[in-house]
């Protein structure tokens, strides 16, 4: 192939993935002061979207491959792929232990109907276990549906009984109530026909805080 022709075929895909990469989420939104249209607690929000905010507003972000938190205030805020341009406005960084691509695939995947998010793993030999597809680093996990309904979890090791949450509109925090899960534990994690099989981190901590690190989002 010559040289002209190796160019013109990379300028075309670049061109091809330009909008599949504009459409990736990239970014979960944590907190938001205020309102900004189109911006809600818990959204995606993808590479390229321009958001402004008034000088004492604050936008909450945790990027899902860098397992980056941003406390924005203020300027205009463009979302990249693992973290934020900030013009106008400030920006603190912190970075926090999440598992970035299953969050990832879990965000192109929700709200696909009939669609599982994440099949068990197989398992081939006698006595194996599952691979777990998610690791939480908190015991009390952020759960977002899309719709209610039940989310059961099944624990893969001890023979404990399993436990079902309601959920009563499109999302729960349960570290806001009393259901929290055993570090260290496996968990097939069900809303409807869609599971992950989730691994709590041996040192993840009890209670709340970010999303990320503790998000399950079918």
């Amino acid at each position: 192939m010559t040289k002209a022709l190796l160019v013109t075929a990379a300028a075309a895909c670049l061109l091809a993935s330009g909008p599949a990469l504009a459409q990736r989420p990239a970014a979960l939104v944590e907190e938001v002061s205020g309102s900004i249209p189109g911006v809600q607690i818990m959204d995606t929000l993808p590479v390229g979207k321009t958001i402004t905010l008034a000088p004492k507003q604050t936008l909450v972000l945790s990027y899902l491959t860098s397992c980056t938190n941003e406390t924005i205030t203020g300027g205009t805020v463009t979302i990249g792929g693992r973290e934020s341009a900030v013009d106008g406005g400030t920006v603190e960084r912190t970075a926090l232990p999440c598992d970035g691509g299953a969050l990832l695939l879990a965000a192109n995947e929700a709200g696909k109907a009939g669609v599982t998010v994440m099949r068990d793993a197989p398992v081939g030999l006698p006595g194996a276990k599952p691979r777990p597809q998610i690791t939480l680093y908190k015991t009390r996990p952020m759960l977002v549906t899309g719709a209610p309904g039940r989310v059961t979890f099944e624990p893969l090791e001890g023979g404990a009984d399993p436990v079902t949450v309601n959920v009563p509109g499109k999302a729960i925090d349960l570290a806001k109530g009393k259901t929290g899960l055993k570090p260290g534990a496996v968990y097939k994690v069900s809303a409807g026909a869609k599971s992950y099989v989730v691994k709590v981190d041996p040192a993840a901590k009890d209670g709340g805080g970010p999303a990320l690190g503790r998000l399950i989002r079918f």
